[in-house]
């Protein structure tokens, strides 16, 4: 449970993030949405034994973060933090496709380590680009942007009360535990034997605190103005930029821009 309350605390702070006044934090979510998702295709589309082909793609999150005024270190502390979600994925690559694929300074490579490389990158360069979004955009308006996009209403609903009612339940547990450790006077482990009654009383904190919420959106007209479809403002300036960052997506996919980079040094020494 710890480390469910330090995850929330962590998505929290990257939503705090989106309060910012740039002009990469001003441009419409529909803007930055459809350019993420062209990013996600032009990154996942490549073949999975490719590695330098995906390796400028870092080049775009980068100067967005560094655009948005977004700390750099933190986002990818917090990307490598999902690391070992994508060694889970391809680990066992290097042991089915033993094929061999070349060598590198002397050592003999398998297409499975390439294939493992690979799919570390693509989790990489999509966690990342997911963390940029949410920090230069932010859950709220990320939301509105999906609705106007055309996302179901049912979907929409769905993910703004999982993120609300997931920090009411984080809430109420910090609540909970720091009233416990108040009576017991320490800072210790909670006894395995007090769990179950804990845990109840931690729902039925949490379903009340749940329900006066709803029982406020319903006195509001039954639609929380937080993720209404408000009509968001699409400039000239935004369509330009979300273009052109599209074009060199499309561009890095169909030029790998690395072994390009490789082949002009190369002509240029010689």
């Amino acid at each position: 449970m710890p480390l469910f309350t330090d995850a929330a605390r962590q998505f929290r702070q990257m939503d705090r993030f989106s309060c910012g006044n740039t002009g990469f934090h001003r441009l419409d979510a529909r803007i930055k949405i459809g350019a993420f998702i062209v990013f996600q295709i032009c990154v996942l589309s490549w073949p999975p034994q490719e590695i330098t082909g995906l390796l400028p793609f870092f080049l775009f999150p980068v100067c967005v973060i560094r655009m948005a005024g977004l700390p750099l270190g933190y986002l990818l502390k917090r990307t490598l933090w999902l690391l070992p979600v994508a060694v889970m994925i391809g680990i066992f690559n290097p042991l089915v496709d033993r094929a061999p694929a070349g060598e590198w300074f002397g050592i003999p490579v398998t297409r499975g380590m390439i294939s493992f490389i690979s799919i570390i990158l693509r989790c990489m360069l999509t966690i990342l680009a997911a963390f940029t979004l949410l920090a230069s955009t932010g859950f709220a308006p990320l939301c509105r942007g999906l609705r106007q996009l055309g996302v179901p209403r049912i979907l929409i609903t769905l993910l703004a009360f999982l993120y609300r009612y997931a920090f009411i339940l984080v809430d109420e547990f910090q609540n909970t535990l720091l009233a416990f450790r108040s009576r017991r006077g320490s800072s210790g482990a909670v006894p395995l034997s007090i769990w179950g009654a804990m845990t109840g009383q931690l729902l039925l904190r949490a379903f009340g605190r749940a329900e006066r919420i709803y029982q406020a959106v319903q006195c509001r007209g039954g639609e929380d103005p937080e993720f209404s479809s408000v009509p968001g403002v699409i400039t000239a300036r935004g369509v330009m930029g979300g273009l052109l960052f599209c074009l060199f997506a499309i561009l890095f996919r169909c030029v790998n821009v690395t072994m390009l980079a490789g082949q002009f040094t190369r002509n240029l020494i010689s």
